[in-house]
């Protein structure tokens, strides 16, 4: 056979060995995605127990769509299994038996015999890629949907597991109705920049600052170091008045603002965090002050939600002087206007 004929020949195995290939790989990423599906619903299940186990109540829907993601698959997988299994699944036979097919004529050629034979393989390849393509799209759009419940409850769950885990770091103590509800790691903007980790409880914003100190060292080298961590800015929750999204720092430029309630004497802080975490703060900010936080906490914990507080004057106990400012969600004391007695808010 001519170099120029062996050229073709081999360009024309190419094709349909890119063809097969495609179509066998179809069919894989959908057995894939059973096994994965399957795994998901024990380890979700194993992942939720845990955090909560390590007091996180937050993000009550969590049980809610596992459940329902749980109980759904339970109902369809056997139809959509035995659908996969006695349709699909037995194609990939056939694309091996065409693979093997290919591997003669690469390695024998045939001459004119070759070029008859792989006239007939190309036209059975495309066939038969057509047909995978067909029944695994088919079954994918099912499966696509349990993925995208999935990897939203898996968002969630990374979000309360790097949450529990940096209060376990956190140098200040919770007060005893006071739960976890977000922790991310950011860098405080303001006139002196800091690394440290932004918390959020469903009563206060604080953030602790850290930095490392070096205990000994040997030929400059810090051979044994320690984190300090500090809290440099604490407010009641209710004392936030927005979270933004914006432009911080130098590199890659997100990060969130945010603005407090006039008359704290505190000014709009940046912090610089990642862009998507910035989504998250915004997110979650939202959830606490709109109360939905408290009322999944009380959920989870099987206690009673506190009612929203009644109007009511609060006289300092020293000088028995009206307390006039605004009470913030979150805030445990006040100091009078008149003589600075701290006064303690049940």
């Amino acid at each position: 056979m001519a170099f120029q004929d062996r050229e073709a020949l081999n360009a024309k195995l190419r094709a349909i060995e890119m063809e097969l290939s495609s179509a066998l790989a179809a069919i894989n990423d959908v057995e894939n995605k059973f096994a994965h599906i399957d795994e998901a619903v024990t380890s979700l299940s194993s992942r939720l127990a845990t955090v909560r186990g390590r007091g996180y109540a937050a993000m009550g829907h969590l049980e809610k769509s596992l459940d329902l993601m749980k109980n759904r698959w339970m109902e369809v997988s056997p139809a959509l299994k035995q659908d996969f299994y006695s349709t699909v699944q037995p194609l990939s036979v056939q694309i091996r038996g065409l693979q093997a097919e290919v591997k003669r004529l690469r390695s024998g050629f045939g001459g004119v015999l070759g070029w008859a034979s792989i006239g007939t393989l190309s036209a059975e390849a495309s066939t038969l890629r057509a047909r995978v393509s067909a029944e695994t799209a088919r079954i994918n759009v099912s499966l696509n949907d349990f993925l995208g419940s999935i990897n939203a409850i898996d968002r969630d769950l990374k979000i309360a597991e790097k949450t529990v885990e940096l209060f376990s770091f956190a140098s200040f103590p919770l007060r005893p109705d006071e739960s976890p509800v977000l922790a991310i790691e950011g860098k405080i903007m303001g006139k002196e920049k800091c690394d440290g980790t932004l918390y959020f409880t469903n009563q206060r914003f604080i953030f602790e600052g850290k930095r490392e100190v070096v205990l000994e060292k040997k030929l400059f080298i810090a051979t044994k170091k320690r984190t300090e961590r500090t809290v440099l800015m604490e407010q009641p929750i209710g004392a936030l008045q927005e979270i933004l999204k914006g432009r911080v720092g130098l590199v890659a430029w997100t990060g969130i603002y945010i603005r407090f309630k006039p008359g704290l004497g505190s000014e709009e802080t940046p912090f610089d965090v990642k862009d998507w975490e910035a989504d998250v703060v915004t997110r979650f900010f939202q959830y606490i002050i709109g109360g939905e936080a408290d009322r999944d906490i009380a959920k989870i914990k099987g206690i009673t939600p506190k009612e929203a507080p009644t109007i009511r004057v609060i006289r300092c106990p020293n000088c028995g002087a009206p307390y006039t400012k605004e009470l913030y969600k979150g805030q445990t004391f006040v100091q009078c206007e008149y003589c600075g007695t701290s006064i303690m808010i049940s």
